[in-house]
């Protein structure tokens, strides 16, 4: 049994940290081995055009490349977001599951509970930055120069950036009472402030750039030897982390646990009238009327962002394409792992090489959105918030398909947008493209994510959520694997059939296989079926 709080915190965090870590490293030792001369000779030509990834520096070199590809905003925002939900889980997601009053029923005073709390992030932060590298100094070692240092400082210089936005959804948490409140809330400073930075670095003499974190931490590069870093950038970047945890310090001593800080600071009211204030304001909320709508309103900003990142990344690669083939084809020639992952693909037009960057790709982010669409059914089913809805006279299958049926209206939106982005885009451009082709790989990624809300439904009947998101998690990213190295290596058909983006095949060159289409919709209502009849007899608390 534990007997510190940062010794428990940390091991709660233990598959995340190997995940982030063992993942980062993997991804520096294979950017560096793939960081051939012709990649770098071609993909400097390609840089200028996606600025909003970072500052140009020293492309031409393994190092830039790396810091330009992956460091400059890509894996920031990703570790980002793993900071934000643990720094909004850090009190008020105790405060939801009802856990923090039994760790303050024991002698802990709160500046030691939270103190601790904070000290076990920042180590999980530090054990992700060894990892990162251990990765980045094997991928320097086939180049035959190491710097440790440098490496490890380009992981530490990562990490402050995660765990300042960690620290503002900490601090967001006390103004609000949800967990989920505080991720909205930090997610939104985080795009942003993203946004700001990447509109300063394209507007000559942006003031507003300096409002950004971003700005700070691409000021520090501390992989590539030739570049002059501003360690003031971090020091800036730490102080802001010491003022929000300062902050969140004296709002936590100060506050009710179960309550929001700023409910200090009004008059108490009496309990009658504010009870009879709330129902009459529930009454009168749409959102309440029905399982759908209440769904549809509590989810709706997460998806409003999902839809419009998969919209602009749509109608954003037709405009760069007629820029960007003659260097990528050429890329492509020069580089065997992507000759192997672009094998069934031509990448020699522009209507070609538009299909290959958004039906390689596409197909992935939205059966991801469908995962994250359907997987807070299973999280309720574990939290017991249907409990209530059951109070009421609603049926079972009822609550279900509702629930189901509002996540296949807005996963519905994906492809549909897509497609409406890539002709729109197309036509922009001057690019000629076959509609009916693009038509058909837009809406043959419902099926797949069809399945993966299926088998969210199907698996919540019986398995925790934890355990559900593990497994889906852990199938996606070995069928996408499987996929990617289907060119390089010999897997068995029936193995490969197993894999939903293998089924989704490649109609942008192909049309569409209705064989797949249709089976893989015949195999999504059959474990929706599945999921109806568990959980009309399963212990909603055990769901």
């Amino acid at each position: 049994m534990f007997r510190a709080i940062w010794s428990k915190s940390l091991r709660d965090a233990r598959v995340p940290i190997l995940c982030w870590g063992l993942g980062l490293g993997l991804l520096m030792l294979v950017g560096f081995e793939t960081a051939t001369p012709v990649l770098l000779t071609s993909y400097a030509v390609l840089a200028p055009l996606f600025r909003f990834l970072g500052d140009v520096v020293a492309v031409q070199t393994p190092e830039g490349y790396i810091t330009f590809r992956y460091l400059g905003a890509t894996l920031p925002v990703l570790l980002s977001f793993w900071l934000i939900m643990a720094g909004a889980s850090m009190l008020r997601g105790e405060e939801e599951r009802g856990t923090l009053d039994v760790l303050l029923a024991t002698p802990q005073p709160r500046p030691r509970l939270l103190l601790e709390k904070l000290g076990a992030v920042m180590i999980a932060l530090l054990l992700v930055a060894v990892l990162f590298t251990l990765g980045a100094v094997a991928g320097e070692a086939t180049l035959k120069h190491v710097d440790v240092v440098r490496a490890l400082l380009t992981g530490l210089n990562l990490s402050l950036v995660a765990f300042f936005f960690g620290l503002v959804a900490l601090l967001i948490s006390q103004f609000t009472v949800s967990r989920g409140a505080a991720i909205g809330g930090a997610s939104a400073v985080l795009l942003v402030t993203l946004l700001l930075d990447i509109f300063g670095r394209e507007v000559n003499g942006a003031w507003y750039q300096y409002l950004s974190p971003f700005y700070y931490y691409n000021l520090n590069k501390p992989l590539i030897p030739s570049y002059q870093g501003h360690p003031w950038a971090a020091l800036l970047l730490a102080g802001l982390c010491l003022l929000f945890a300062a902050l969140s310090f004296v709002l936590f001593i100060r506050r009710d646990i179960g309550r929001a800080a700023y409910s200090l600071q009004r008059k108490p009211s009496n309990e009658a009238h504010q009870a009879i204030r709330s129902l009459r304001q529930a009454e009168r909320a749409i959102s309440t009327r029905a399982v759908s709508l209440h769904t549809f309103v509590a989810h709706g900003w997460s998806t409003f962002w999902w839809l419009f990142a998969m919209v602009l990344f749509s109608a954003y690669i037709p405009v760069i394409i007629p820029g960007i083939q003659k260097p990528f084809y050429n890329i492509v020639l020069g580089t065997p792992w992507l000759q192997k992952l672009f094998f069934d693909t031509p990448t020699s037009t522009n209507s070609g090489l538009l299909g290959t960057l958004i039906f390689t790709f596409m197909p992935a982010l939205v059966i991801i959105f469908a995962l994250t669409s359907a997987l807070p059914w299973s999280a309720d089913l574990e939290s017991g918030r249907q409990e209530l809805i059951f109070s009421t006279p609603n049926s079972r299958s009822r609550v279900l398909l509702e629930r189901f049926g509002v996540t296949l209206l807005v996963v519905l939106l994906a492809p549909l947008l897509t497609w409406l982005a890539l002709v729109i885009g197309a036509y922009i451009t001057n690019l000629d493209i076959d509609q009916g082709r693009i038509a058909a790989a837009s809406f043959t990624m419902l099926p797949p994510a069809l399945i993966t809300m299926g088998l969210v439904y199907a698996l919540a009947g019986r398995l925790r959520h934890a355990a559900v998101l593990g497994l889906l998690t852990a199938y996606l990213v070995l069928a996408f694997l499987e996929e990617s190295i289907e060119g390089a290596v010999q897997i068995p058909t029936w193995v490969m059939s197993l894999s939903i983006f293998h089924l989704y095949g490649n109609p942008i060159f192909l049309g569409m296989n209705w064989n797949n289409f249709l089976g893989m919709i015949g195999v999504a209502i059959v474990l929706l079926l599945i999921g109806l009849f568990q959980f009309r007899s399963v212990d909603i608390g055990k769901g």
